[in-house]
């Protein structure tokens, strides 16, 4: 049975803050996608938690939204509710930091610098939000989240709130047990790290400098989701798609990276359907030269 009955749609219009036909180009790093059929954004856990509540015991779809990246989302936009976590406050306590989920993790990085902790610097190349990061266990540099990850506490709608640990969260390479298994749905209220005490001052020469080589190397300065594409065991996509021939390919505005083939490049106005068909037309013409079946690394959301 659909969930479009009008008591849920009285329910969904009476949220706090909640608005119709928002466009969410503008909240992904992508530039591209259409609107969120309802919306709210909130700082404060338990009116999300309440509004996720609400969906599950009325069947209504949603979609949890952090710094918007490593997402697609379709042209016709979303169905149901879209909530934006936007919670960025953080605790340091020794050499433990807890932080929001809508903190940014390079934000997140020079906090852990100015408070003389390090082994987060790879952080600074990790442009989404710390729920976020969670939910994919985001990485750079060879350094994964779940390295420093004491536990991430959250709220899975129909069992309350829940504090997770890394096993509990089933971390893999670029994802979880939030993308994909059990946790499914759930929000991230923050997630509490473990570091080293060190010299925030070579922390930051070294973020600095990871930055400055990132530049050289990825179209950080565009708009783009970061990588596309995960790397098989043994090998980089962006190796491979250039080995195909496939840099500087173009689907109207959208345009596989000329600096590195992992990255699809929005060079204003491309649509969500001109990115899916240049990730098609890679991870066929891979699979035709070199028999590797790349997998996403972006998320496809929306009304595809």
């Amino acid at each position: 049975m659909s969930w479009r009955k009008s008591s849920n749609l009285a329910w969904l219009r009476d949220l706090p803050g909640v608005r119709e036909g928002e466009p969410l180009g503008t909240r992904t790093s992508f530039g591209i996608g259409g609107p969120a059929e309802f919306f709210m954004e909130a700082a404060n856990p338990q009116s999300i938690e309440l509004a996720l509540e609400g969906c599950r015991l009325r069947g209504i779809p949603y979609l949890l939204l952090g710094a918007g990246t490593n997402l697609l989302i379709a042209d016709a936009g979303i169905e149901g509710l879209v909530v934006r976590v936007v919670n960025r406050d953080y605790e340091v306590e020794g050499t433990r930091i807890r932080a929001a989920a809508g903190l940014k993790m390079m934000r997140l990085a020079r906090i852990a610098a100015d408070a003389n902790l390090r082994g987060f610097e790879f952080a600074i190349g990790v442009p989404g939000t710390v729920g976020g990061a969670v939910y994919q266990n985001a990485g750079c540099w060879g350094k994964e989240l779940r390295e420093v990850l004491v536990e991430a506490r959250g709220f899975q709608p129909g069992a309350d709130r829940r504090t997770w640990s890394a096993q509990d969260l089933a971390f893999g390479y670029r994802t979880s047990a939030l993308r994909a298994g059990p946790l499914r749905g759930s929000l991230v209220i923050d997630a509490t790290i473990k570091l080293e005490r060190g010299d925030g001052e070579e922390s930051k020469r070294l973020m600095t400098r990871l930055t400055n080589e990132r530049s050289q190397t990825q179209p950080i300065k565009t708009k783009n989701c970061g990588s596309v594409f995960m790397n098989p065991s043994g090998d980089s996509a962006g190796r491979l798609i250039q080995a195909a021939g496939l840099k500087g390919a173009r689907q109207g505005a959208a345009v596989i990276s000329q600096l590195h083939g992992n990255f699809i490049v929005n060079e204003g106005g491309a649509k969500a359907a001109d990115v899916s068909a240049l990730i098609d037309r890679a991870r066929s013409e891979v699979m035709r030269r070199f028999g590797i079946e790349l997998e996403r690394e972006v998320e496809l959301v929306g009304k595809w």
